[in-house]
């Protein structure tokens, strides 16, 4: 018998779950960076906006307004991946997601979803699977079917197979999927089971250090060639855009320019430019914010020449500084367009200007 919501049988959609009773420690002030006076963002740009949240950043009343003023597209940054998705008996829950959802719906906003298949997750679940009741790529289609057809016609797009190029760009990562599904099979049936889930979401290949590591990027657009000519439905491109301020100038636009080469949609899924993880500069604070807005100016302006149709989104991956994974990693880090008190900073100043 199938086990409804679970890796054994596809999920029933549920009645969305009460709201999560979690709580969130807001940091203090740290940014002394001058911030500037700017309409909202989503108001200037002629492409959708995009931001990363966490369920309990809705709970934060100036965080939700500030999110609702500058962004017309959320994605979740965890809650939609697997870690949080399938519990370890194979069953779903899907109360986090679903409350991204019910926020984005209530406001007029896009839900992009992120991600169903990364080398760097998987359930144990899966890992112990009883090929007795449900062979693997029955239950991977069974997991890609429940989740992208419980928000089928809201989600406007999937991060369908999220960072399959190894880290020094020598072929794809080894994962359980490319094991136990092969290694190019298991991408291709990812693709396929989610069109059939969601005829109408758009579907991305995404990666990270495409801008730092040419040799990862090289590989990275080989196989979206490979993916096409097998004839995935592929309809998009995702460069997750997380630099540091000593990215070296002209590869973000070599990179937007190279990802657009083939007529697909190009999202710039992650972006944020991190000012600690800048090796080696002897610069003090202010130079480093100053490399960091010519970054912002740089993305913006080379998403901007792309054709109009392929301008999926730019999505931030977060507003505020205080939300951001770098911020959790060194509190010094100041990487996204908005302050803690949610004011737009000079980095959000440049990006505007190019796309304004």
């Amino acid at each position: 018998m199938s086990l409804p919501g679970s890796l054994y049988g596809l999920s029933r959609r549920s009645l969305l779950g009460s709201a999560l009773a979690l709580g969130a420690c807001q940091p203090a002030a740290q940014s002394q960076t001058p911030t500037v006076s700017l309409p909202p963002l989503k108001s200037i740009a002629p492409f959708p906006v995009g931001t990363a949240v966490q369920a309990v950043h809705l709970t934060d009343p100036s965080l939700a307004r500030l999110i609702v003023a500058q962004a017309s597209q959320l994605t979740p940054e965890w809650e939609m991946k697997m870690e949080y998705i399938v519990r370890d008996d194979g069953t779903f829950r899907f109360e986090a997601p679903d409350a991204i959802a019910a926020f984005a719906r209530a406001n007029g906003l896009g839900l992009f979803g992120h991600t169903l298949v990364w080398y760097a997750q998987t359930s144990p679940a899966f890992e112990r699977l009883d090929e007795g009741r449900v062979s693997f790529a029955q239950a991977y289609r069974n997991y890609i079917h429940a989740v992208v057809g419980r928000y089928r016609g809201q989600a406007v797009g999937w991060d369908v197979v999220n960072e399959a190029v190894a880290e020094d760009g020598e072929g794809w990562r080894d994962s359980l999927w490319s094991q136990r599904l092969g290694a190019f099979e298991h991408m291709v049936l990812a693709f396929q089971n989610a069109r059939e889930a969601d005829p109408s979401a758009r579907l991305f290949l995404n990666d990270y250090n495409l801008e730092w590591i040419p040799k990862k990027r090289a590989t990275f657009l080989r196989l979206v060639e490979r993916l096409l000519a097998a004839g995935a439905p592929i309809d998009g491109v995702g460069t997750q855009t997380h630099v540091a301020a000593d990215q070296a100038p002209g590869e973000i636009a070599r990179t937007i320019a190279e990802l657009g080469q083939f007529g697909l949609q190009v999202h710039v899924s992650e972006f944020d430019v991190s000012l600690s993880r800048a090796q080696g500069l002897r610069l003090n604070r202010a130079e480093l914010e100053r490399q960091q807005a010519a970054l912002y100016a740089e993305a913006a302006e080379a998403f901007m020449a792309l054709p109009p149709r392929q301008r999926f989104a730019f999505s931030f991956w977060g507003l505020r500084d205080s939300e951001s994974w770098l911020k959790r990693e060194d509190g010094r880090d100041t990487p996204l367009p908005f302050d803690d008190q949610g004011r737009p900073k000079a980095a959000a100043a440049a990006w505007a200007a190019q796309v304004g």
